[in-house]
């Protein structure tokens, strides 16, 4: 294992990040969580540490091949830590312009022999000074066709090839060619003690650069989200990160203050506290999660925004439901766990890991939706939502539900999403996709149902 910490050097920070994703099969966020707390770096090498670690994650196919072009030895068969110390020295090489190709290299080597792979320095040496040389030359060179596109944008081929049967070969490209780029900074802010215009005012106060979302009451675009941090007390805790398909979901629920809603799989709570926002603290709220500590952190949030008609329960929302509940509530969402196609820009190992659970998942997902139909009343409305661009999960679940329930009928999504079929050309629906490349957030599928009475 690697030492604990990167001795306040950023460079090394990434490495050993990558050394537990890649090797120790660790999760991304929650390493770098873990490496942010444990490494003693200041604002600056911490955002620099965190550029490299995402990028060597986001654009890892075209770093090895490149890798394998200049070295006799296979990306495979290297040393793990000489491996990520190559990433994160081509990564800097070829997509950080404001980065030296001296430093990038120097200190590259220099890291061999603080992290013990020092007889490797040579090699290292040879292969970063070959690729900063000649660039993405040896991409560019390829034909046109799967090969050459999986390398210039790191998205695997079988990605995209199931991205052109379900959507088609335009709208695949789109998705492969947006992988990499990085996400809009959306947030939600607290409209429930303050109004948009006292937000504006102290938005503008500060001079930051911002924008307010059409249709979106509350929905913020920040260019540089760094400057909220500058924001006085108590605007300072009164806004939280929330992309803007998120935003449009707990729009299409359209709750109403002083009715019982359910979001039974709340955490980590951006929509409940959206959702709570939205019925003016009014009625009754339940949000459940299965795991005890995301309902702690859920239940603490709410807390802080001053959210006091939500109850937070710990629940497998995929279990029978609960006798009390059935037929109880007049609204209920249902934002399943899914494969997360959609947020790859979030979470870019997603690419490389889709297909480990993606067939099993529908079958979890029409289980959570089916006992989230049992908790709504008469006449109310159920909601289905995924984070992820896959036919199967989306509109396959939604389908399937339907011929299963003739108790439910298809809900026309409220006249206030009629922007999101406008720019994908669509007529209203009961259901729609949200594509990066159309809507400008993240990849999401929204699809609503009516209880009759």
């Amino acid at each position: 294992m690697a030492d604990r910490a990167g001795n306040g050097n950023p460079r090394r920070a990434a490495v050993e990040a990558l050394l537990h994703v890649h090797r120790d099969g660790g999760y991304s966020h929650i390493v770098w969580e873990n490496a942010l707390e444990t490494d003693h770096l200041t604002a600056a090498d911490r955002a620099l540490a965190s550029r490299i670690f995402w990028g060597v994650i986001e654009r890892r196919l075209t770093l090895d091949y490149l890798m394998d072009c200049y070295s006799r030895v296979p990306v495979k068969k290297l040393q793990p830590a000489v491996r990520e110390i190559l990433r994160t020295g081509l990564y800097q090489l070829l997509f950080m312009e404001r980065i030296p190709a001296s430093a990038a290299v120097n200190e590259s080597v220099k890291m061999t022999r603080s992290m013990k792979v020092g007889q490797a320095s040579g090699f290292v040496n040879v292969v970063l000074r070959a690729v900063s040389r000649q660039g993405m030359s040896r991409i560019e060179a390829l034909p046109e066709g799967d090969e050459k596109t999986e390398l210039l944008y790191s998205c695997p081929r079988e990605l995209t090839a199931f991205w052109q049967r379900a959507y088609g070969v335009e709208q695949a490209l789109a998705l492969t060619q947006d992988i990499n780029r990085e996400p809009i900074a959306f947030f939600r802010v607290d409209l429930l003690h303050f109004t948009q215009e006292r937000w504006e005012d102290e938005l503008n106060r500060l001079n930051i650069d911002h924008r307010w979302e059409d249709g979106l009451p509350g929905c913020l675009c920040v260019s540089r989200p760094q400057e909220l941090r500058g924001l006085e007390p108590p605007f300072r805790q009164a806004y939280y990160a929330q992309d803007k398909a998120s935003q449009w979901c707990c729009a299409a629920l359209n709750v109403l203050p002083g009715e019982q809603v359910a979001d039974v799989c709340a955490a980590p709570g951006g929509k409940s506290l959206t959702i709570a926002q939205s019925m003016h603290n009014e009625g009754l709220l339940i949000s459940g999660d299965i795991h005890e500590h995301k309902c702690r952190i859920l239940r603490q949030r709410l807390q802080e925004f001053g959210i006091t008609i939500s109850q937070v329960v710990c629940r497998d929302a995929s279990a029978p439901c609960e006798d009390v509940w059935k037929g109880s509530f007049h609204r209920v969402l249902c934002d399943v766990p899914c494969s997360g196609l959609g947020v790859i820009g979030r979470k870019p190992e997603i690419r490389y890991r889709w297909r480990e659970e993606v067939d099993s998942l529908p079958a979890l997902q029409l289980k959570i939706l089916e006992q989230g139909a049992e908790m709504v009343r008469p006449g109310g409305v159920l909601q289905y939502s995924t984070c992820t661009l896959n036919p199967a999960e989306n509109e396959g679940v939604a389908e399937r539900f339907l011929s299963a329930h003739p108790e439910y009928s298809p809900r026309l999504l409220p006249a206030a999403l009629q922007p999101l079929f406008d720019v994908a050309e669509r007529e209203p629906s009961h259901h729609v996709t949200l594509f990066p490349s159309v809507h400008d957030c993240d990849g999401f599928f929204i699809a609503s149902f009516q209880k009759r009475n």
